[in-house]
């Protein structure tokens, strides 16, 4: 009787130093004391961000009672010339200041594109996101003036779900390409 106590037993610590021994280390960090040439560095998060400038910009948005344009300066950070233009957009889109509304909050930007002083801006409107016909207005000044601040940009065709439209939203006439005054 006492054999067949003592061979469960070894049994039981044999099965449970081979289950053990079988499992595999989850940790992928190094072992303390190891050759630290011997481990793959990490990425350098910093890389990415050297490649970044920033601006201030000059972003408009209209006052709280959808009367006139008002002036806020912003930063922008930006990788090359296209995404300084999609940053600029996404500014046109968010206010941080309660008093002043972005008009174009709700309008997405399907696609930007610069070539030789014309800046193409393809934008999906959906229902919510239209506004009378005074809002019209004041949201294509606030484009404008918004990029025409850039020396670059001499003209900005702007495309309603890829195609070229006589009204944003019809209400007001849209003269494409928008050109400097």
């Amino acid at each position: 009787m006492k054999k067949r106590i003592y061979l469960a037993i070894a049994i039981c610590a044999i099965s449970l130093l081979a289950v053990g021994c079988g499992s595999k280390p989850t940790s992928t960090s190094p072992v303390q004391g190891s050759d630290p040439a011997s481990t793959t560095p990490a990425p350098i998060a910093n890389q990415e961000e050297e490649k970044e400038e920033s601006q201030e910009i000059n972003v408009f948005y209209a006052d709280n009672q959808l009367l006139q344009l008002e002036k806020h300066k912003k930063e922008i950070t930006f990788e090359d010339e296209s995404d300084k233009y999609s940053k600029t957009y996404e500014s046109l889109q968010i206010s941080d200041q309660t008093e002043l509304i972005p008009l174009w909050k709700n309008i997405d930007l399907l696609s930007v594109t610069f070539d030789q002083g014309k800046l193409t801006l393809d934008v999906n409107i959906p229902d919510e996101a239209r506004l009378g016909s005074g809002g019209e207005l004041l949201a294509i000044d606030a484009l404008r003036e918004t990029f025409f601040q850039f020396d670059e940009v001499t003209s900005i065709e702007l495309l309603v779900d890829g195609n070229a439209t006589e009204s944003l939203m019809g209400h007001v006439e849209l003269a494409n390409p928008l050109t400097r005054e």
